[in-house]
């Protein structure tokens, strides 16, 4: 009698513990979209009078969510530092101005592209000590670390290492940097190269310099086809709704 209790006990037991682990498992369903991005990039991320990360991705990235039932917590790090957080999983996605190029994809899966962008050159006005790309190899070209930026002038330099190429963690470091004589030249994504051209004066852009085009992308984990599956829906769903249109119009007046 004691061992038919015992027995009956114990099976009580694991039903109750399996029971607890399911009621836990459901309370752990993810309702939030974690974003990584570094907020000194207008107009598609930077912050409000409070510090709070607004722009372009930051609202794309919010109805992406919603289209996934999710809310969205956006986290504000180097770009430098994005992929390394994704890969850790510290973040879900990366949505941050950031270019789908075949080094990137070895490490990180990109969603359909949702954005076209150039690099520019930005000098100092009335200078002219820029006319043609040759001319950038023996001067000090700031760029933001990890950007693409950087990368091409890594290219026009022959290395990384170069003393004159200037690798900055935020954007209006290279900016000030410029105004103050300290960098002849920066090279940066045309849409926030003119936000910033807006913040400080006597800056041009290089016309004569013409860069190829490129593509921004969301980025998520490699081994996450699901996610990147349901980013691409939404994307679609956006794009079809007239809801990326606004988005357009709202942060580049197009």
């Amino acid at each position: 009698m004691k061992s038919k209790l015992l027995i009956f006990s114990t099976l009580v037991l694991v039903i109750a513990l399996v029971l607890g682990i399911s009621g836990c498992k459901k309370e752990e369903e993810k309702t939030t979209l974690i974003m990584g991005t570094e907020a000194s990039f207008p107009p598609f991320e930077f912050t409000d009078e409070n510090n709070e990360p607004i722009g372009f991705d930051v609202d794309l990235a919010r109805a992406v969510a919603e289209e996934m039932g999710l809310e969205l917590e956006v986290r504000d790090q180097p770009f430098d530092g994005l992929i390394g957080a994704l890969q850790a999983n510290q973040i879900d996605i990366v949505a941050a101005g950031m270019t789908i190029t075949p080094e990137r994809q070895e490490t990180v899966a990109f969603s359909n592209p949702y954005y076209n962008a150039k690099q520019s050159v930005i000098v100092r006005a009335g200078e002219n000590l820029v006319t043609s790309m040759e001319d950038l190899a023996n001067l000090n070209i700031a760029v933001q670390m990890g950007t693409t930026g950087a990368a091409k002038a890594e290219e026009i330099k022959g290395t990384a290492d170069d003393t004159s190429l200037k690798q900055y963690e935020k954007v209006n470091e290279a900016f000030m940097e410029l105004t103050n004589g300290r960098v002849d030249a920066i090279i940066i994504d045309v849409p926030v190269g003119a936000s910033y051209m807006k913040q400080f004066e006597g800056l041009e852009v290089v016309e004569a310099i013409d860069f190829e085009d490129e593509q921004f992308g969301i980025a998520v984990r490699k081994d996450n086809e699901e996610l990147l599956n349901d980013v691409n829906t939404a994307l679609d769903n956006i794009m079809s709704s007239g809801k990326y249109d606004e988005l357009i119009q709202k942060w580049f007046g197009q």
